[in-house]
């Protein structure tokens, strides 16, 4: 007891004018500026923040000198995004101690090393890693050259009467690209995100002899820009041009309403990356996530 009552005199001697506060929905501009200085790093915690239920979900601020917001941590759905605006000297959230004794912690995600100053501020309070799973996040400011159009497939909107079909490419999606080692896929779930995604987000089909063979769709939106995500292709169609083809037509229809276009692709992914290269994304920074 003695040495956390010094450690903690340590830290507000250093961080004399810093405090950590829970904002509430009436206060939420000190966040949403934070946020918008740096959007362009932060559009997956925008995208939270903006649709956040301020009574489940949490955004606790840290403020210096009592001016604005210098630092956030987002709380939304079991994930904690850290938003430190490129700052590593933070004042240690030491309230998470007593917070995660209520609230449900299963991923940290955000840029690399944010995610790192943040996991081990969460170290002494018992968390530990079960997986952690690395990516680059890409952005696409422009408009790009056309890629080569494969033969014989054409590309629409996804559809609600397509939920049945497209349910095996997002099945196989989420096994591949989201779920952590181990997990089993939850076919219902699975179904609900579909049709969350259907109803809420923008998306693109590929087609060949009337079969969806690829699929794309917006998972994120933050003020000015939008996040790409769920792309698929059967493996029987990879290397055929179909997901550059669905990459860059949804890029188009994107950036005609958005500032810009970002996303994250797995750092082991190495053809999913030359794909987006080929369709003018380029990398911005290291993004993170940690399973809890």
């Amino acid at each position: 007891m003695t040495e956390n009552k010094a450690a903690l005199s340590d830290v507000m001697e250093k961080f004399p004018l810093c405090r950590w506060w829970k904002a509430h929905e009436i206060e939420r501009i000190w966040p949403e500026t934070l946020l918008r200085m740096k959007e362009i790093y932060y559009v997956a915690a925008c995208s939270r923040f903006i649709t956040m239920n301020f009574i489940k979900d949490h955004a606790w601020v840290l403020s210096s000198g009592g001016v604005g917001a210098s630092a956030m941590l987002l709380h939304s759905k079991g994930s904690l995004f850290p938003v430190f605006n490129g700052k590593t000297d933070i004042t240690p959230p030491f309230f998470l101690e007593r917070a995660l004794k209520n609230i449900k912690l299963y991923s940290l995600q955000g840029l690399a090393d944010e995610v790192d100053t943040l996991g081990n501020m969460l170290l002494p309070f018992g968390l530990s890693e079960r997986e952690t799973i690395r990516y680059k996040l890409m952005t696409l400011e422009a408009i790009p050259p056309s890629v080569k159009m494969p033969k014989a497939v054409s590309f629409r909107r996804a559809q609600k009467s397509d939920i049945d079909e497209l349910l095996e490419l997002q099945a196989a999606y989420e096994k591949e690209e989201v779920l952590p080692a181990g997990s089993v896929l939850d076919i219902n779930v699975c179904r609900r995100n579909l049709e969350r995604i259907i109803e809420k987000e923008k998306s693109l089909v590929a087609v060949k002899n009337d079969r969806i063979i690829g699929k794309i769709n917006t998972n994120a939106k933050s003020y000015s820009r939008c996040q790409i995500g769920g792309v698929y292709v059967m493996p029987e169609y990879r290397g055929k041009g179909v997901a550059s083809s669905l990459t860059f037509l949804f890029s188009r229809i994107l950036l005609a309403e958005n500032d810009g276009i970002n996303l994250f692709v797995n750092i082991n992914n190495a053809a999913a990356r030359k794909v987006y290269v080929r369709c003018g994304f380029q990398n911005l920074s290291d993004y993170k996530i940690v399973y809890i």
